[in-house]
């Protein structure tokens, strides 16, 4: 195909993405499902062979979003989340688990069933705090532990990446697999200990030396070498990315500098992978209606469930407890992350994350009032004092 062409498509591609976001942005409608029916709209219209312009962006979307949630950690900080941890794993086995027993039990497909529950397992980083900005919830007092759990959510996330990736690609499971890939996920946090003060000292000579205008090609250039050596060598590019964004220093002028330069290319990249990813689904391969919608119901509950328990563990009462429950339930971002290492997976992901986004996001609005709905607050008995 003739270069113009294909320019004149990715053009088209972007124009129509934020044309649909920027009309559904009206009705609430998130970004990512946004871009997702970007992808299912164009499926017909756009030819496959035009997507060669944007496949860079595609192929790095994953890196440069893990790498940006590492940007929000430290070393320090990282051993701070001890505090949330009993809310983490009641959140991990109470949404983990049954999904991965519902999906064995319809697919008898052990792999497929571990991509199901762990995409169905986090709820979306994106959408839930884009939420409490823009309904103005940041300060409730929910909002501290639903952060933390998003935090926990992000760093098993990335563990379970690794691991899944390497089984994957090898068909199985087998515990040479299990042992190579827990091997080198304590050999890259072993390097991350050792290495983190020899990084700080780097970029702290670097920021006083390089351009800013060159830190962009310093940054993008080792974080995509350093991905492609983890894909060469079946290691999830999602925990190297995250690594290498948590080894940049915080409150320093090198952070500030990749965080303005590369902020622009993340968002970029990651709306056109939620645009591929329904894009190069196979909407024609969903079978067994009855399961997804099952998956839908059952993601929902237990994440209502185990947010409501996390809570009361945590110390609220049940009034917030039940308010945060109802602000957790949408799923996003590292459920595709999930489901785009399994082609199987795809289409299933793909609907319950577009029903639970909608779903979870309309939750939220209304979370206030269905609260107050059944737990009515408790009216004072007692008269008010008279006037003097």
């Amino acid at each position: 195909m003739h270069a113009g062409t294909e320019l004149v498509y990715a053009g088209f591609i972007l124009l129509f993405m934020f044309s649909l976001a920027y009309s559904l942005k009206t009705l609430k409608f998130p970004y990512i499902i946004s871009f997702m029916l970007s992808g299912f709209l164009l499926k017909s219209v756009v030819p496959e062979d035009v997507s060669g312009l944007l496949l860079i962006f595609e192929y790095s979307a994953v890196a440069l979003l893990f790498f940006f949630v590492g940007l929000e950690y430290s070393f320090e900080r990282l051993l701070g989340m001890l505090r949330i941890l009993k809310a983490g794993f009641l959140d991990l086995l109470i949404n983990f688990l049954p999904i991965f027993a519902i999906s064995y039990a319809f697919t008898k497909e052990f792999i497929l069933s571990l991509v199901l529950a762990s995409a169905l397992y986090p709820s979306s980083t994106a959408i839930t705090v884009k939420l409490f900005m823009d309904y103005k919830r940041l300060i409730n007092p929910e909002v501290d532990l639903l952060i933390g759990i998003l935090i926990f959510e992000d760093l098993i996330c990335i563990i379970f990446l690794s691991l899944l990736t390497s089984f994957v690609r090898l068909g199985n499971i087998n515990y040479y697999a299990v042992s190579k890939s827990i091997f080198i996920l304590t050999l890259l946090f072993l390097l991350f200990y050792l290495i983190r003060k020899p990084v700080k000292a780097f970029f702290e000579f670097a920021e006083r030396k390089v351009d800013e205008n060159l830190f962009v090609f310093l940054i993008f250039g080792t974080l995509l070498l350093l991905s492609g050596l983890a894909l060469k060598y079946d290691v999830s590019e999602a925990l190297v990315a995250f690594i290498f964004g948590v080894l940049i220093p915080e409150n320093s002028r090198a952070f500030k500098i990749v965080e303005s330069s590369l902020s622009p290319l993340k968002e970029l990249s990651v709306g056109l992978f939620f645009f591929f990813f329904t894009y190069k689904t196979d909407i024609n391969s969903l079978e067994q209606l009855s399961f997804v919608l099952l998956l839908v119901a059952m993601s929902l509950v237990f994440k209502l469930i185990s947010t409501y328990i996390s809570s009361l563990v945590y110390g609220f009462d049940k009034r917030v407890s039940m308010r945060a429950s109802l602000s957790f339930l949408q799923r996003g971002e590292f459920s595709l992350v999930f489901s785009s290492l399994y082609p199987p997976a795809q289409m299933i992901t793909f609907f319950v994350v577009l029903i639970t986004s909608l779903l979870g996001s309309f939750s939220f609005v209304f979370a206030p009032k269905l609260t107050d709905f059944l737990f009515p607050r408790k009216r004072s008995s007692k008269a008010p004092p008279q006037a003097p």
